[in-house]
């Protein structure tokens, strides 16, 4: 039976923190008669020129009536937060016509001396831009190609909702919003700049509207594969999650958001609840352009469930479980992001106590991904992306002294780990140690761009975002070699064997779009070798042999995340 589901009220204008504030900064200089993105010559000096940067100053949304306000980080969490390669379109506006700047494509990105992140704004070339001085200025996200945005502007008004009056009436969000690429690209944002001296502020205005969807947990009474009592397990989301007709992006606290254009608009989807029938929902979203509504599905209910947990099992992302001798649907493909290949507590002495806070119970396994990593200084489309060094450049410095203070090199790790002294350790499941510990050396490291040492740890985030883990989770990590080892051994095995990787392709295969292990493949595990300062573990998939004998800065191979779940 459908259920009509009731939703929080929609929070209004006035009620509003603040909305998501862009500031660019540029210089601003007389230019006429310049062509479409065209930069003049005479005056193109650095003396008139000054990067780009960017600032989001968004207190996030005030709660809906009667609800108890949220954390800081909660209310923080319907910003836009721009990163390297996000783009945005200036129009500069006099005497009712566009002058010299038209749909300029200006790219975030990395501020490469700063070494913290920090972003500035080039054009496609790289080059700071020049902006003409005295004029309206006009701004929107994200970028759309000429064709497209030209009869979508008008440049005789005066008002930044009349100027891209066309352009909102015309925007259509995707029904695909699976991931973080695809919905971001349905946030249609538009702002009018503020000059002031040789700087330009944009304040940017969402047009859509944005769907928050809750649906049900699931606790899960579980048993491993000798009928054995394991701690109990309660996932982000309901299985077996569909959407009809589309497809919003989740969230790592388990929501999902969904973008539509700001009018009633009816979404439904369904559910198995627990006694395994098909539970159907449907509601109609009436949200304003830049706000959001949130809709509970069964608001509180809990699903409990009861499964043996088994090496094989699939993963999906909202930490639902689905058994190994199961044959996942498409839908249930669309949801699944790893394989769970150990069962198992890695907390405690093995981690150094960093997951204990997350699962004082311990943990119940981990998941292998179903995709390789892609190297983060490589195009994506590339399929030779995802082979990559250990470290950047010319750098093999050795993490031991770091972590250590030895040898001169002094560990400035604030809140390291007592007794946390090295990632040359062979014999523990201390991937997620590691990975911590080489994010951490990374900010200390003064590598390509300043924070940039260690090449795998750079490519987690873009992992994260590519595919979110749920925030039951440990987040997606580099595995030690130990771990690695029985990703391709399989658990209990004390030997070289491929076992595990060729039960784990059986299972991976039935997963639309993943990556199998390869016969001759080869990963990084995050261990460095403790007698060679420039080496560092490897397993080799095609005989299951663990080696150390790989330069960090010469050997190119393949890297494959892990969660503790």
């Amino acid at each position: 039976m459908k259920r009509i589901i009731p939703h929080i009220p929609n929070i209004t204008t006035a009620a509003f923190v603040q909305l998501v504030a862009v500031v660019v900064f540029v210089s601003a200089f007389l230019l006429t008669g310049c062509s479409e993105n065209e930069l003049p010559g005479d005056e193109n000096t650095d003396t008139n020129r000054t990067t780009f940067t960017i600032e989001v100053s968004d207190g996030g949304y005030a709660p809906a009536a009667g609800e108890k306000p949220g954390t800081r980080a909660a209310e923080n969490g319907y910003t836009t937060r721009f990163t390297a390669g996000d783009k945005i379109g200036v129009f500069a506006v006099k005497n009712n016509e566009i002058v010299g700047v038209n749909n300029l494509c200006l790219v975030a990105t990395a501020e490469t001396d700063a070494g913290d992140g920090s972003l500035v704004w080039k054009t496609e070339d790289g080059e700071t831009p020049i902006i003409p001085a005295g004029a309206a200025y006009y701004a929107y996200y994200p970028w759309q190609s000429n064709n497209k945005i030209a009869d979508k502007v008008n440049a005789s008004v005066t008002d930044v909702d009349d100027f891209f009056a066309d352009l909102v009436k015309n925007w259509a969000p995707s029904t695909n919003q699976g991931t973080y690429t695809d919905y971001t690209g349905s946030d249609l944002m538009i702002a009018s700049g503020t000059p002031s001296g040789k700087s330009l502020s944009f304040s940017m205005q969402h047009k859509m509207a944005l769907v928050v969807i809750d649906l049900p947990k699931t606790k899960y009474t579980l048993t491993d594969a000798s009928g054995e009592q394991l701690p109990d397990y309660t996932a982000d989301g309901a299985p077996d999650t569909k959407f009809n007709g589309f497809t919003p992006y989740r969230m790592s606290d388990g929501t999902y958001r969904y973008l539509i254009k700001p009018a009633a608009t009816n979404l439904s989807g369904s559910y198995t609840n627990a006694t395994s029938a098909t539970a159907e929902w449907e509601f109609k979203a009436s949200v304003t352009a830049g706000q959001y509504g949130k809709y509970a599905i069964d608001s509180g209910t809990i699903i409990e469930k009861t499964h043996q947990l088994q090496a094989g099992d699939f993963f999906m992302k909202d930490g639902t479980l689905l058994g190994k001798d199961e044959t996942p649907t498409p839908a249930q493909q669309a949801a699944c992001i790893g394989i769970v290949y150990w069962i198992g507590d890695i907390t405690g002495n093995n981690n150094y106590g960093l997951l204990d806070e997350k699962f004082p119970s311990g943990t119940h396994g981990l998941v292998v991904s179903l995709w390789n990593m892609l190297d983060p200084d490589e195009d994506p489309d590339d399929p030779n992306s995802v082979r990559m060094t250990w470290t950047y450049d010319n750098y093999d410095d050795y993490v031991g002294d770091w972590l250590g203070s030895q040898n001169g090199v002094t560990c400035t790790w604030d809140g390291i780990p007592d007794g946390f002294s090295s990632i040359a350790v062979t014999d523990k499941m201390q991937g997620y140690a590691n990975t911590i510990a080489l994010k951490e050396y990374n900010k200390y490291g003064y590598g390509k761009d300043g924070n940039e040492r260690v090449k795998p740890v750079n490519g987690l985030d873009v992992f994260e975002t590519a595919h979110p883990s749920p925030s039951n989770s440990s987040g997606w990590y580099w595995p030690s070699v130990c771990e690695l080892k029985y990703v391709c051994w399989g658990q209990g095995k004390e030997s070289s064997t491929t076992a595990g990787k060729q039960m784990l392709n059986e299972q991976i295969k039935k997963v639309s779009g993943s990556n199998v292990f390869g016969k001759y493949d080869i990963y990084w595990s995050s261990t460095e070798s403790s007698n060679n300062s420039d080496k560092a573990w490897d397993v080799d998939f095609s005989a299951g042999t663990a080696g150390n004998f790989s330069t960090k800065k010469y050997g190119t191979k393949q890297v494959r995340p892990l969660l503790a779940f």
